[in-house]
């Protein structure tokens, strides 16, 4: 009876350590899926702290990727960068985004520092619209500090698949004060697409017009642009006013309209 009672005590205590130590294990796993589950419960109410948590103050991290036109941008963070990011997250009301894990590339778990390399699927929409969709490689390192994780280092490789919405470019040319035409660079897909549009400024009834192929603005006096019957803008400048049409044409592809 002795020995059952000691043979118990003994399963009892092995399983107790093997619990306990489950539950540490892969500790950098934990932080990569902490990072995304807090990142996404943003979404829900989140604040932001619970993700800044994650992060050590010597935290440093960068970007890569090659934007729409072919050029290869890279960006370096710092946690302060990593709050003023989720700040712009939080207050912007229309934009939503959605991170993922799609797999583990590598994983190294050492007792105090751990490495992780994986590929996460990421979505991002602006007014319900896609703004970008894509992968990131992410590289992670993270530390024990004081028994806690944090992330201390994250290098990312970003591939967009494809983009509706996001910055645009316009170069214009003008024909004196009252012809103009304009050539816009619009994000579509994987790639940008181009529109030529020309505009006229004249008068229709009396009243100062500027017409294109396509829309008619009604330009007023006193500066004041209008689209079918609401205002869009102020100006008195006519190529400013050109500026201003373009900006409602395109504003469901563009976030923003450099000029050019």
């Amino acid at each position: 009876m002795k020995k059952i009672t000691l043979i118990l005590i003994v399963i009892f205590v092995c399983n107790s350590f093997n619990s306990a130590h489950a539950g540490d294990i892969e500790p950098i796993k934990k932080l990569l899926m902490d990072y995304i589950n807090k990142i996404n419960d943003l979404e829900r109410g989140a604040k932001k702290n619970s993700v800044l948590l994650l992060f050590d103050e010597k935290y440093s991290g960068n970007t890569v990727y090659v934007n729409l036109s072919g050029a290869l941008v890279r960006k370096d963070y710092d946690k302060k960068n990593i709050s003023s990011q989720l700040d712009d997250i939080i207050n912007d009301d229309n934009y939503s985004f959605k991170l993922t894990l799609d797999k583990i590339v590598f994983q190294n778990q050492k007792e105090n520092a751990g490495i992780i390399s994986a590929v996460v699927n990421f979505e991002s929409f602006i007014n319900k619209k896609l703004a970008e969709k894509g992968t990131m490689l992410m590289d992670i390192v993270g530390i024990k500090i004081n028994e806690r994780w944090k992330i201390v280092q994250n290098n990312m490789v970003r591939v967009s698949e494809a983009k509706d919405i996001g910055e645009c470019v316009c170069y214009m040319y003008g024909n004196g004060d009252t012809k103009f035409v304009t050539e816009v660079y619009f994000p579509a897909g994987l790639e940008y697409d181009q529109k030529l549009e020309s505009f006229q400024i004249t008068k229709k009834d009396g009243l100062r017009v500027i017409k294109s192929h396509s829309d008619e603005f009604s330009w007023k006096g006193n500066g004041g642009v209008f689209y079918k019957g609401k205002s869009i803008g102020k100006t008195k400048d006519p190529k400013k006013a050109i500026q201003v049409a373009v900006k409602k044409m395109y504003k469901d592809s563009c976030i923003e309209v450099v000029f050019n």
